[in-house]
């Protein structure tokens, strides 16, 4: 029986170390995990999360090929080039860059997670495509959801129960009551709203506080990207303090090892001329 357990708010975490050597979603919809995603898809060398202001900046400083990203409050951050909105991502703007990424609440999240032994981003546009990783990795998971300053977000929750819908599925997972109630607002929100699936979410995305409050600030647009369900079926890892493509990562391993293979043959053919 695998457990996947979520956990509604960072604040239920007491310490960083509990996540040590865990499996690890974290889940930030509007917006962290969806900009990520997208910016990764879209170009980006890699993205590099801090806790605050400060540190991002220093991160800069010491990075060649950087952007400063992020945001307060939904908006960008005072002298920084990129905020939070997806569409601020494009391909001409970011590709081969490394984007030095602090946000009010995502970002935060993804460093509890610094620890951890795999940790995955998701967001309603690489559900699938996470589901599909966990399916396979068939382990124990903790998903964790960014909330809002330590509260409870509805489009957070949402798309954690979601998440935990389709892993539920032939599988007999073991629940307590936050991924019971996770999966149980998921499911009565889709029968509360008779539209298609992916209008779904982007109406519960328009009535989430969250929400409404960047809808005011004049960031309407973003709730469709963050709610088209599947669009860019990636995995972004962090993992050594980055956030990358999971392929990238299994590129560095798989070079690791052929370079590995590599020094073995020359020590043996060095040895073997020494032994003629």
């Amino acid at each position: 029986m695998k457990r996947i357990e979520i956990l509604l708010t960072p604040g239920q975490l007491n310490d960083e170390l509990t996540l040590k050597d865990k499996n690890i979603i974290v889940i930030d919809v509007l917006r962290a995990t969806t900009t990520i995603t997208i910016s990764l898809a879209n170009g980006a060398k890699e993205v590099i999360p801090t806790e605050n202001i400060a540190t991002a900046v220093r991160v800069a400083k010491g990075s060649k090929n950087s952007i400063l990203c992020g945001e307060r409050n939904g908006r960008v951050i005072d002298g920084f080039k990129l905020g939070n909105s997806p569409l601020e991502y494009t391909s001409e703007e970011i590709k081969d860059k490394a984007l030095i990424f602090s946000t009010t609440n995502g970002t935060q999240a993804i460093m509890k997670s610094k620890f951890a032994k795999n940790c995955l981003l998701a967001s309603f546009v690489n559900m699938s495509t996470v589901v599909d990783y966990v399916n396979a990795l068939d382990e124990d998971f903790t998903i964790i959801c960014s909330g809002k300053l330590n509260d409870f977000c509805l489009e957070d929750a949402v798309c954690a129960g979601m998440l935990l819908n389709k892993l539920s599925v032939g599988r007999n997972l073991e629940l307590m009551d936050s991924e019971v109630a996770a999966m149980n607002l998921s499911n009565d929100l889709a029968m509360l709203m008779n539209v298609p699936s992916q209008e779904k979410v982007l109406r519960m995305l328009n009535i989430s506080e969250h929400g409404r409050y960047l809808s005011q600030i004049g960031f309407e647009k973003d709730l469709e990207i963050c709610s088209k369900i599947d669009s860019y079926p990636i995995i972004p890892l962090f993992r050594n303090g980055v956030i990358r493509l999971r392929e990238q990562f299994e590129g560095d391993s798989d070079q690791r090892s052929k370079m590995k293979r590599v020094n073995i043959g020359i020590k043996r053919e060095e040895k073997q001329k020494q032994s003629d």
